[in-house]
């Protein structure tokens, strides 16, 4: 049956479609591909033309290859390989994180039983030598027909052309993206396992090769296996979508019901409001050899390119596709070629003084022959009869040192010019430079390659990105087999992917459960560590990846229990001893009360002891007021009895008088001086008592509301 002539008019439109979109890819990246197979062949060790081979085999000399492209390509791509980063989910906001755990531990699963992580170092590894690579992404139903398990895979720059006025890495402006595979007609048959017999019958038909895709290893062959091309044909395209807003809060939905269904939203629910919106699709239309075979929209329910560009060195705004796309090989091209020519040049100056030849007359030697094998440690014999001088050799050229200078000056440029150096392999500049020295010089000098490797997590990035929504096309069945327990409330819900989680990076782990173990001892450290952390002991072995890990937990158990117990003691201990320091504080306050008390007696009877010595003492000012009143009437006595002596007896009377009057105001003095001294140091004793008593009191309820540990 004639496929072609049974093609209905999209049919054809979409073949014509597909011719032209690669003619007109192909016309600019034409001058692309050929630098890029050089490239690839120059890091592989094809570092000679096909004529200058042939020129070198003419001269009987070798042509030597010294492979430095390669230890530098190696180095950046080992770098990386052993500096993976794993892909993390983490939320944007606290009330998400079961969410974003969930997405996590499903993207670990399938980045490692997918060997994605692999996928993308190799697609890694082959833009440094051609450019770019794709790494692909796709649904396996070999093993789950339900669901399918997500794969992953390589696109070699040979297997695919694109638009070629895209600008971003993610491929969100590129028109279009041409694939094509040889294959053998069942291989293509498992693909389309609806349209097998179309298959078979289009392969039966026979076809001839065409122009397309003829960098690819089995379009460069003149003979192979009868195989067909099986092209897949990316398109995006642009729909107008329905849209509920809700006028309200903002938010909105694309509406995917029907009219009726739409009509009852917007009559029960006046707050909201239909709108349109463009969103872009993309279509992948199936072609075999030449003939159209189906179209799938929204494939694996991405509606987007199942795959993400992996660049070396990449400039949009370059007109010239040789130049707007290189590999790291590029630069060193030259430098390279230019080496293995010194070498062997060299090489061939060092053979030739080891058989530099001689300078002989005729029958100057026995057997002439023997000048054609001469060697180390050759004797050639002379004719006796020759002449002095019949016999010359030809001194060999000597190499000059400025070959040898000009030869490292090649070796060190290449690496100089890509941007790495001794360090970059681990070289120290002394012999005792330590490990951890040695690492910081190794890191800074792969900062002239941060360009490269933005690149690198970008495209990482968006590949995580599509994985995601191929695992929300999954069962809730599968998704529960996998995390070991129910998924979230947010986990099918595309717009929970779109605005409120992240993907950052981690340290990559075998499996999700090694990097939960990291993220773990990570905040077990931050948080301060044993006694601190929120994160115990038992938690960390527990999800430890260690064998024998009951030993370890049990252990751990028995601890605890000793631990808690000696706590228990302890905590005992300290209440006896604060029932102690209760029990003397109480004695204390006793004490202290009862001392009081007792000085306050004894204050209050000073008091009054006090008083009866002030009354004492008044009763004996009074006592010498009456005396001195005494006196003075037995003076007046005197004085009428003097007045009838005699002048000489009137004069000794007179100064008996006086004496006995001035001792009378002595002692008057004396007198009136002791009262009032005793009657001073009685009233400081007595406030002395009273303040202190005071304070006693004033203190007493403090000291009683004290925390007992202070004591």
């Amino acid at each position: 049956m004639d496929y072609a002539s049974s093609l209905d008019f999209n049919e054809n439109s979409i073949v014509k479609a597909y011719d032209t979109d690669y003619i007109n890819a192909y016309t600019c990246w034409n001058p692309y591909y050929p630098l890029a197979d050089s490239d690839l062949r120059m890091y592989l060790g094809a570092q000679w033309s096909e004529p200058q081979r042939q020129s070198l085999y003419n001269e009987g000399r070798n042509a030597w290859v010294f492979n430095l492209i390669r230890k530098n390509i190696n180095m950046i791509d080992g770098y990386q390989r052993s500096h993976r980063l794993s892909s993390v989910v983490v939320p944007q906001q606290a009330k998400d994180q079961q969410g974003a755990d969930d997405l996590s531990d499903l993207l670990q699963y399938v980045m490692q039983n997918g060997d994605g992580y692999k996928a993308i170092s190799d697609a890694f590894s082959g833009a440094l030598k051609t450019g770019w690579n794709l790494c692909t992404v796709y649904m396996d139903y070999r093993n789950d027909p339900v669901n399918g398990d997500i794969k992953f895979g390589r696109e070699p720059y040979s297997g695919f052309i694109t638009d070629p006025y895209f600008t971003n890495l993610d491929f969100s402006d590129c028109g279009y993206v041409i694939r094509r595979k040889y294959m053998t007609p069942q291989q293509a048959a498992s693909l389309l396992p609806d349209m097998q017999e179309k298959v078979f019958e289009v392969n039966e038909k026979g076809w001839s090769r065409d122009e397309k895709f003829t960098w690819l290893p089995y379009q460069m062959q003149g003979e192979g296996y009868d195989y067909v091309a099986y092209n897949e044909y990316y398109k995006t395209s642009w729909k107008k979508v329905p849209v509920l807003v809700d006028q309200k809060t903002g938010e909105h939905m694309d509406w995917e019901g029907s009219k009726e269904s739409l009509k009852y939203m917007l009559e029960t629910y006046p707050q909201l409001k239909m709108t349109y919106k463009q969103k872009k699709k993309v279509e992948c239309h199936i072609i075999i050899n030449d003939v159209y075979f189906k179209t799938v929209e929204d494939q694996y329910g991405l509606d987007e390119y199942p795959f993400v560009p992996f660049v070396g060195i990449f400039e949009s705004e370059c007109e010239l596709w040789d130049l707007k796309l290189q590999s790291l090989v590029r630069c060193m091209v030259d430098p390279q070629m230019e080496s293995n020519k010194r070498i062997s040049q060299m090489t061939d100056l060092v053979e030739s003084q080891i058989n530099s030849g001689w300078i002989a007359d005729e029958e100057s030697v026995i057997n002439p022959r023997s000048l054609f094998q001469t060697g180390q440690g050759k004797v050639i014999w002379r004719d006796r009869n020759a002449k002095p001088g019949a016999l010359e050799r030809i001194q060999p050229a000597q190499i000059p040192p400025s070959m040898f200078q000009l030869q490292e000056l090649y070796a060190k440029s290449m690496g100089e010019i890509l941007g790495v150096n001794d360090a970059a392999f681990g070289v120290p500049e002394s012999g005792n430079e330590s490990g951890v020295m040695m690492m910081l010089r190794q890191g800074a000098a792969i900062t002239n390659l941060q360009g490269l490797f933005d690149n690198l997590r970008y495209s990482q990035k968006q590949l995580a990105k599509k994985v995601l929504k191929l695992i929300q096309t999954w069962t809730p069945e599968k998704v529960e087999k996998i995390l070991g327990r129910k998924p979230s409330e947010q986990f099918y819900s595309k717009e929970f992917i779109n605005f409120d989680i992240a993907i950052t990076e981690g340290p990559l782990t075998d499996t999700q459960k090694q990097t939960f173990y990291r993220q773990l001892v990570d905040v077990y450290t931050l948080s301060g560590g044993a006694g601190v952390s929120p994160i115990t002991p038992k938690m960390l072995v527990e999800n430890a990846p260690l064998q024998s890990k009951g030993t370890i937990l049990q252990q751990i158990e028995q601890n605890e229990q000793a631990q808690q117990q000696a706590q228990q003691q302890a905590a005992q201990m300290q209440m006896q001893m604060q029932a102690k320091q209760v029990e003397a504080i109480d004695a204390t306050i006793q004490n202290t009360k009862a001392s009081s008390i007792e000085k306050l007696a004894g204050a209050s009877e000073r008091r009054s002891r006090t008083q009866s010595d002030l009354a004492l003492a008044t009763e004996r000012i009074s006592e010498s007021e009456q005396n001195r009143a005494q006196a003075a009437l037995d003076r007046a006595k005197t004085m009428v009895e003097i007045s009838q002596l005699s002048d000489e007896r009137i004069y000794k009377v007179w100064e008996f008088v006086n004496m006995l009057e001035k001792q009378e105001i002595i002692d008057r003095e004396a007198i009136a001086g002791k009262v009032m001294g005793q009657s001073d140091i009685i009233n400081a004793q007595v406030s002395q008592d009273a303040f202190q008593n005071s304070g006693v009191q004033n203190s007493m309820p403090d000291q009683s509301l004290g925390d007992p540990n202070a004591l």
